[in-house]
């Protein structure tokens, strides 16, 4: 079964904005594309989230990875060194 989507908080004036169609859905249709917290004296210290994942591809291990953070609210470090990257890259 697929993983619980987003629920609705906020309005559209609110930082976490979220909002339906109305009269097409009840369902979360349009909200915040990311959260980045960024550590200006550090950058190994940022932090990001998404609301699904990392890949937009279907049938990637990271198309969904972000969710569980983002719905608990919480971030994944940002990752900027070009060599962990290439390493740690599956696309």
């Amino acid at each position: 079964a697929p993983a619980p989507g987003p629920r609705l908080s906020g309005d559209h004036d609110c930082v976490l904005c979220t909002s339906p169609v109305p009269g097409v859905t009840d369902l979360a249709a349009r909200g915040p594309a990311a959260r980045y917290v960024w550590d200006l004296a550090d950058r190994s210290g940022s932090r990001w989230a998404v609301p699904h994942g990392a890949s937009g591809v279907p049938g990637s291990p990271h198309h969904q990875d972000q969710q569980p953070l983002w719905l608990a609210g919480e971030l994944a470090p940002v990752v900027t060194d070009f060599d962990q990257l290439t390493k740690e890259s599956d696309v």
